[in-house]
């Protein structure tokens, strides 16, 4: 049997409050912990590494102000033996009057006879000059897959912009094996995407749901801008976008608003495999 580990190691960057919390080591199977929050101007920038299971990486920064968190959880459990342990990755925050926020979480181990290869992402990221902004994610990795599973903890507004002169926000899976769903948007004016489940293993990546919920994955905004949806599979990829698309490996769609109207996309849940 593997032995079990801990979080090795994190990086932190100008933090206005910290607060980092690791296991003790009385007993090798007790969760370890990294948790960091913050209040105030400024930027936090962070890593951490979840043994040899599993890394993220974080970032947040506003002019004006921001309150957040972020936390991550080593349940040093080695599910069933296969030498992977599950590890769990929330961020929140909220930036007012200009900034920008992301989650990087990366999977880099995997029972392979049965999961394939490791090397999965997901990615979530805001940024806007002057406008309001959130940002929050969960992100668990363990022996088979990665899951993104925000039913319980934030089942809507995964990322949310008001009154923008500029903004972008990103959010994509990665399976590390050639397949990718993510959608992109920028513009002016206020934005709110849905996002509640995602899934990815070395087989296939799923945007905007699974994880055994319901699918709740739709895009509205206001005021004038881009939106894109792009995904590449081995064999194919599917939206609920395109619902009679057949026969594609890969596809990219996009869409522009204008004049003040409201864009909204009610499903882009996407499927790469």
């Amino acid at each position: 049997m593997k032995s079990k580990k801990r979080i090795l190691g994190i990086a932190i960057g100008l933090a206005l409050v910290a607060s980092l919390l690791f296991g003790g080591v009385a007993l090798a199977d007790d969760p370890t912990t990294v948790d960091v929050n913050w209040n105030g101007a400024g930027a936090v920038i962070g890593s951490v590494t979840c043994g040899d299971d599993a890394t993220a990486s974080f970032g947040t920064s506003a002019s004006h102000h921001q309150v957040g968190e972020f936390h991550a959880t080593d349940s040093n459990d080695n599910p069933y033996t296969y030498g992977g342990d599950s590890c769990v990755f929330t961020m929140e925050t909220s930036i007012t009057d200009g900034g920008g926020a992301y989650l990087l979480v990366s999977r880099t181990d995997s029972k392979e006879s049965s999961y394939g290869l490791a090397g999965q992402q997901s990615y979530i990221y805001v940024s806007t000059d002057d406008g309001d902004a959130t940002l929050q994610n969960r992100s668990s990795t363990n022996y088979a897959s990665m899951k993104d599973c925000n039913y319980g903890w934030n089942s809507s507004d995964h990322i949310t912009v008001a009154g923008a002169s500029t903004f972008e926000l990103l959010r994509w899976m990665n399976s590390g094996n050639g397949d990718f769903a993510g959608l992109r948007a920028s513009g002016s004016g206020s934005a709110d995407l849905d996002c509640m489940s995602s899934e990815a293993n070395g087989a296939s990546v799923r945007l905007g749901w699974g994880c055994g919920c319901y699918t709740n994955a739709d895009f509205t905004a206001t005021g004038a801008g881009l939106f894109e949806l792009q995904a590449n599979g081995d064999t194919t990829a599917t939206t609920a976008m395109a619902p009679g698309m057949t026969g594609a490996s890969s596809f990219d769609f996009v869409a522009w608003w204008t004049g003040g109207s409201t864009f909204t996309v009610p499903d882009y849940s996407t499927t790469a495999q």
